[in-house]
């Protein structure tokens, strides 16, 4: 059943969009530890273990093919409910999956569902950004991060510290708790998602018509519809910058614990300690990240930020020291934090494109760069060394800040409040007239 959105209380609305982006992330972590289990468990080899996650990728990527056409049809709200019940029943079944390629499947229809309710979730935020006229975006990619650091904690202490209630089987015990958590979310947190994404396009015609005049906003009503594009050049754009920054978030995820132990000679214990800094700087930058980007702007927010993950990669790789090393890396975090989410923020602000299109182009060009990303870093470091790699991908951060500078509007506060007291005046000066 449906509900209007303007009877909800705000704090309501955002409550469920949080447990829309913690499903995800805690999900895709919560399998990471199983990972050596099933790999013990069917004797895989590295191959094997490969199409595996290969499995995931490919899901992930059929459903952007898709994913636009589900939210326009049954709202956000029934794709999460649906897509994080299936993401449940997923975990629950890498535990008792018979044979390598019944995982297989398993694995293709959960990444296949963890990206539909990512993608549901960030068309979900930008609306509310829309019918609020709030910067909340990146404190719900802050909830997805916290979900990551939490999935990955939950069930890793699961298995490594022996707490067991199920059978005897520590593994059956870890997915029983993760899938109870998935399913809570997902069925309960989920209640005051949106279910109807028409009100959203109105809203954003309505901010348009706003700067018209009387007689210039009736003529658009009578004007015949045009059929937009399928992708605007700033959204082209937007998806190049997330491309280039999944592309370092993967690179600290995948390749710092190499540059650690292979170039500083860091102990292999130890070598986990740099994407630590990393994500721990991002998940606290993108919590507060709402308050900075109403206070300084989005333009200044993602500018700077990449600017500063410029410096932070080029002090990690240019002084000699681990401990520098680290803190390069945990700047990378705080300037890398909010630019994906602003990003995909202001492509929800493109009206000559539906919403849900919009946000679903630049995280599908994105979603690109995490794929290629990590083996293009590989690639690369084997033929002039991860220290230059590394060097590269900083230039290419610094293209973000030129972007972003040239490309974005500000989306500060005090822009939002004077953009929304001008469509008030309109809409008084209108009524004045009729």
């Amino acid at each position: 059943m449906g509900f209007v959105w303007s009877d909800i209380k705000p704090s309501r609305l955002i409550n469920s969009n949080r447990a829309a982006f913690w499903i995800p992330g805690f999900a895709v972590a919560s399998w990471g530890p199983f990972i050596p289990y099933i790999k013990d468990r069917f004797a895989l080899t590295e191959d094997h273990l490969g199409l595996l996650l290969m499995c995931m990728a490919i899901g992930a990527m059929s459903a952007m093919t898709f994913a636009s056409a589900l939210l326009t049809k049954f709202g956000c709200r029934a794709v999460v409910r649906v897509c994080g019940v299936m993401v449940a029943l997923c975990l629950a079944s890498v535990t008792v999956m018979p044979n390598f390629y019944g995982l297989c499947a398993v694995l293709f229809i959960f990444g296949l569902n963890s990206e539909c309710l990512s993608i549901a979730a960030n068309v979900n935020a930008g609306a509310l950004e829309t019918l609020l006229k709030r910067n909340i975006m990146s404190g719900l990619h802050g909830v997805y991060s916290l979900g990551n650091t939490v999935g990955v904690f939950l069930v890793a202490g699961f298995l490594g510290a022996g707490l067991t209630f199920v059978a005897g089987s520590l593994l059956l015990t870890s997915c029983i708790v993760s899938v109870l958590i998935v399913l809570y979310c997902a069925l309960i947190g989920s209640h005051y998602m949106l279910t109807d994404l028409s009100v959203v396009e109105q809203a954003r015609a309505e901010s348009d018509d706003s700067a018209n005049t009387q007689e210039g906003k009736a003529s658009t009503e009578q004007a015949p519809a045009k059929k937009g594009p399928f992708i605007t050049p700033i959204l082209f754009l937007l998806g190049c910058i997330c491309f280039i920054m999944f592309i370092v978030e993967g690179s600290m995820m995948d390749w710092t614990g190499v540059f650690l132990t292979t170039v500083r000679d860091v102990p292999l214990h130890e070598a986990g300690y740099g994407f630590a800094a990393f994500a721990v700087m991002m998940t606290i930058c993108r919590l507060t990240g709402d308050k900075i980007v109403s206070a300084l702007g989005r333009r200044c927010v993602m500018t700077i930020g990449a600017i500063f993950a410029t410096a932070g990669i080029c002090l990690a790789v240019t002084v000699p020291h681990p401990m520098v090393a680290l803190v390069g890396f945990a700047m990378v975090g705080v300037g890398a934090a909010n630019i994906v989410p602003q990003a995909i923020s202001y492509a929800a602000t493109e009206t000559r494109v539906p919403i849900q299109r919009g946000i679903l182009l630049v995280n599908a060009i994105g979603y690109i760069g995490g794929l290629l990303g990590p083996a293009l870093i590989g690639f690369i470091a084997h033929r002039i060394g991860l220290e230059y790699t590394f060097l590269i991908l900083a230039s290419g951060v610094l293209i973000v800040s030129l972007i972003s500078y040239l490309k974005i509007r500000s989306g500060s506060l005090d822009a939002i409040k004077a953009k929304a007291n001008t469509q008030i005046e309109a809409q008084q000066a209108a009524a004045q007239q009729a």
